[in-house]
């Protein structure tokens, strides 16, 4: 039994060099710690290179944030800038000086303009004419006379002549007109060397009834002359030419309209011609002057009927007469007369709506006479002028703070204040069209 367990544990003729080299522990071993050092020094190294890169990484994360807030800071800037220049405006509002004034006063008026005492007028004459048809009523034979306006010529001497009315004009047709008025022709006047007859104008009439006398100013082919003054060197000297045609001339059966009717309508047509007149007066008065309120006077000319079969024609003529005074010379006049010390400043004169102006003259006919009394009653105001356009070239591309320098250089100007937009603009905008200058009393802009 026991070689048999001896026997069981023999391994045979082998040598321990053979053992060894056989045995697979020992070389495992050596084998597995040589590649964990080699292992671990390639990590270490990949380490550092990982943290290098991180390190350059990290610098060029905070360059390119530090650029960004760089560029935003730089577009935010040229926003700004853009903003200002493309939006950027101000408004510039001037309260000029001003002085309250009462009127109760009365001056003197002329237009010779060669007198520097007095203040001067001017005439602005406006005419219109209406027509109106009125229903007829029967039939009824009317004979009606031709009624026109001539102009009188005194190419005689340099004395005056009277024509006195009912005076007899001849055309060359040898058809006879008669004035309808006195008037007084003045003599020749010498203007720069050349003589201009004198003229005045006056109303005539047919000498007869009848539509051949009718006569149109355009078809006029030659001058009236006076028979009274035939076989006198007058005769050749003095003559008339058609000013306003002559209608109205008919000998026949026509439609016949009640008194009552036609003054009803005469009335309606002066109302209408007044309403017009004063409109016209207002419209047409040139932008250098100015019109009283109610201050022009009002002619009317009847104007003959016109009968026709069916129908009736009335027409009635108006002038109107307005006193117009030049703006400027006005207030300069006024403010001299009103204002203690006055330094000769252009003023304005802000009318107020109670003003009452009432123009006199010495005659029935106001507008004919060279001289005349102007009373001005009420409240208004004198307010100073300034010039616009010297502000403007004064604040244009300049600091806010230059306001202070435009109020001293100008007495004209009370107060003066700006708004300059965007809000942190500080100066006023180079371009003169981005300023507006507003005035507080006068409500105007550049």
């Amino acid at each position: 039994m026991a070689k048999k367990i001896i026997q069981d544990i023999y391994v045979g003729k082998k040598s321990i060099r053979s053992i060894q080299r056989d045995n697979p522990p020992v070389r495992t071993l050596r084998k597995t710690e040589l590649p964990k050092k080699e292992t671990i020094e390639s990590e270490s190294v990949e380490e550092v290179f990982i943290e290098r890169a991180e390190n350059q990484n990290e610098k060029v994360s905070k360059n390119s944030h530090f650029f960004l807030w760089l560029l935003c800071i730089v577009c935010f800037g040229f926003v700004l800038f853009l903003l200002s220049s493309v939006f950027g405006n101000a408004v510039v509002t001037i309260t000029p000086k001003t002085q309250a004034v009462v009127f109760n006063d009365s001056y003197n008026i002329t237009t010779d303009t060669s007198n520097t005492k007095d203040l001067h007028y001017q005439i602005m004459t406006v005419t219109k004419t209406l027509s109106k048809d009125l229903a007829t009523d029967g039939q009824a034979s009317v004979e009606t006379k031709a009624i026109g306006k001539a102009i009188i010529y005194n190419n005689n001497s340099s004395s005056k002549q009277r024509i006195v009315n009912n005076t007899r004009l001849q055309s060359v047709d040898g058809l006879i007109y008669r004035t309808r008025a006195s008037v007084d022709v003045p003599g020749i006047k010498t203007v720069n060397g050349v003589k201009t007859p004198g003229s005045a104008e006056v109303e005539i009439i047919a000498d007869m009834p009848g539509d051949k006398y009718n006569m149109k100013v355009s078809d006029l082919k030659g001058d009236f002359k006076i028979p009274g003054f035939e076989g006198s060197p007058k005769y050749t000297t003095f003559y008339a030419r058609l000013s306003a045609d002559a209608t109205g001339g008919f000998i026949g059966n026509v439609g016949k309209v009640s008194p009552d009717a036609i003054t009803a309508g005469r009335v309606e047509l002066l109302a209408n011609l007044k309403t017009n007149l004063v409109k016209d007066i207002y419209s047409q008065t040139p932008d250098q002057f100015i019109v009283f309120k109610d201050n022009y006077f009002i002619q009317t000319n009847d104007l003959p009927d016109l009968p026709k079969d069916n129908s009736y024609q009335i027409s009635e003529q108006a002038v109107a007469y307005a006193v117009m005074f030049k703006k400027d010379e006005l207030s300069n006049y006024l403010a001299k007369s009103k204002i203690k010390n006055f330094d000769n400043s252009q003023v304005n004169v802000l009318w107020s709506d109670d003003i009452v102006a009432t123009t006199t003259g010495a005659t029935n006919k106001p507008w004919t006479e060279k001289s005349l009394k102007l009373s001005l009653t009420g409240k208004s105001s004198f307010v100073w002028v300034y010039d616009p356009a010297v502000i403007l070239s004064a604040i244009k591309g300049q600091s806010k703070d230059i306001l202070n320098v435009v109020l001293q250089n100008n007495p004209s100007i009370k107060e003066i204040q700006a708004s300059i937009r965007p809000q942190w603009n500080t100066a006023f905008p180079k371009d003169e069209n981005k300023i507006k200058i507003l005035d507080s009393i006068n409500n105007a802009t550049n």
